[in-house]
């Protein structure tokens, strides 16, 4: 089995890099610090079993992974094992494909066992996220049922007529992560593109 780890604290590699080694039938376990170089690693060699993304990371991050391997069809299965505390984020990460959440505060122990259950299969995502993910899903937007808070954020700035640089600045997001908002907001209104995107948001009222 043929593991991949994707996060830029080299400490945590070196810890899941002993605590993978308990899991059954492992026998090559490679890293990348980088979200670009992992996207470039992923996209030339597909004959991974599992890859392990965390989603904070600089410049490209987590969601850009995810996004890049949706766009290319890419089957290669991926859970997210992250600090990360916005369920936003959690949210979308699961929506592009990721095969569960594991936080990084969990023990070794539990750790194995939510890889192990993602390897036979199963999604995991722990009990306290899965009751935020069902409390933000309850909170989107009941006119359109599909944009969230923030991609909502994304859209006054499409409005207003920002680029993906400007908006990514003024979110304080990565520029892959709005793009990945956008998307999601083209689809939710069956939009083309951000001219047709406004002009139907602004028909249902989502818009000033």
């Amino acid at each position: 089995m043929k593991l991949f780890i994707v996060d830029d604290h080299q400490l945590f590699i070196d810890g899941m890099r002993h605590l993978l080694g308990h899991l059954e039938g492992v026998i090559v376990i490679e890293e990348c610090n980088r979200a670009e170089e992992a996207i470039e690693r992923l996209e030339a060699e597909d004959s991974f079993d599992l890859v392990l993304v965390d989603l904070g990371m600089p410049g490209m991050d987590g969601l850009a992974i995810l996004q890049r391997l949706r766009e290319t069809g890419s089957v290669t299965p991926v859970v997210v094992v992250s600090a990360e505390e916005d369920i936003v984020r959690i949210g979308t990460a699961l929506e592009l494909g990721a095969l569960g959440y594991i936080p990084k505060e969990q023990s070794g122990i539990d750790m194995l066992r939510a890889l192990e259950q993602v390897l036979s299969g199963e999604i995991y995502v722990p009990a306290p996220v899965r009751e935020r993910l069902s409390h933000y899903h309850s909170r989107r937007h009941p006119e359109h049922g599909t944009l969230t808070r923030r991609q909502m954020d994304v859209l006054g700035l499409v409005a207003k007529g920002y680029s993906n640089k400007q908006i990514s600045a003024a979110l304080f997001v990565a520029e892959h992560t709005v793009k990945v908002h956008i998307a999601a907001i083209l689809k939710a209104l069956n939009a083309n593109n951000r001219t047709e995107c406004v002009h139907k948001a602004r028909s249902l009222g989502l818009l000033d």
